[in-house]
């Protein structure tokens, strides 16, 4: 096992040549050993809100508050823009909520976020993470509500509280041993792979949810498996590339790829 000390000043480098604003937590999560900047730093969620909100999921299904296989109508309203496929479906009229929670995550799909958002609840969500002390990381919109972003509703997260929410489900303190592995299955589905995964061998798991807004480019995740594994948590704000200029979002994402790389040669290749 490497250590993270090692990579650090190459980090710093990588972070100082960014033009966007870096957060940034790396922990190896056996040693315990972390290197963080801007940890407590607020930066909107975008996607990334979407982990707490499949956490909390699972959380309820396994305490029988509601069903995975239960199926959700999607209604015509309750299509929305941005990412996803299931606005593109005239013919689905129901999925059931386990499948919308995968595209939620995996392709990011805003109108299955919504729809779980409302089976899930909103209040739900943010009352479990008060309770874990992730008092930083607020769900306050749906996905693609501009209205709501216009009167000052936003969805916010930190570097710190991502880290430990996703270091609570590896240790399998938040989620039954079942419960865990199925979050971190979904998360390794992930179909957006041009941040923390891009310079990786492709052998190599990464159990990971991008986030991106217009200026905001994002990657969240645990990288490697069993003694290895290191939770990696990278916000961007204030990149130069709009959304919609191409995934690779510019330096940010480029900085993120790099960070992830250099992770993997210290600690886990």
């Amino acid at each position: 096992m490497g250590s993270l000390a090692a990579v650090r000043a190459g980090i710093e480098a990588a972070i100082d040549q960014c033009p966007a604003t870096v957060g940034l937590v790396v922990k190896h999560l056996e040693s315990g050993e972390e290197l963080a900047w801007r940890p407590d730093e607020r930066f909107p969620a975008a996607s990334i809100i979407k982990i707490p909100i499949l956490v909390e999921a699972l959380r309820q299904a396994e305490m029988g508050r509601l069903r995975l296989d239960e199926r959700i109508p999607i209604r015509p309203q309750d299509k929305v823009g941005g990412f996803g496929i299931l606005k593109e479906l005239g013919s689905l009229e129901a999925l059931c909520l386990l499948d919308l929670l995968t595209l939620m995550t995996i392709i990011s799909d805003n109108t299955a976020a919504n729809l779980c958002i409302e089976r899930v609840g909103m209040a739900a969500v943010n009352a479990a993470m008060e309770s874990l002390g992730l008092t930083n990381t607020v769900l306050q919109r749906k996905m693609m509500d501009m209205a709501a972003r216009e009167r000052g509703l936003d969805n916010f997260t930190t570097p710190a509280d991502v880290a430990r929410l996703l270091e609570l489900v590896a240790a399998e303190r938040l989620l039954t041993a079942e419960g865990s592995r199925q979050a971190l299955e979904i998360l390794a589905r992930q179909q957006v792979n041009d941040r923390l995964p891009l310079l990786l061998p492709a052998e190599v798991q990464v159990a990971h949810k991008t986030g991106e807004l217009s200026g905001i480019r994002h990657d969240v995740g645990i990288l490697g498996t069993g003694k290895d594994r290191v939770v990696i948590v990278a916000l961007t704000k204030g990149c130069e590339t709009p959304l919609g200029k191409g995934l690779s979002g510019g330096e940010a994402s480029a900085c993120i790829a790099r960070i992830g790389r250099m992770v993997y040669d210290a600690v886990v290749g």
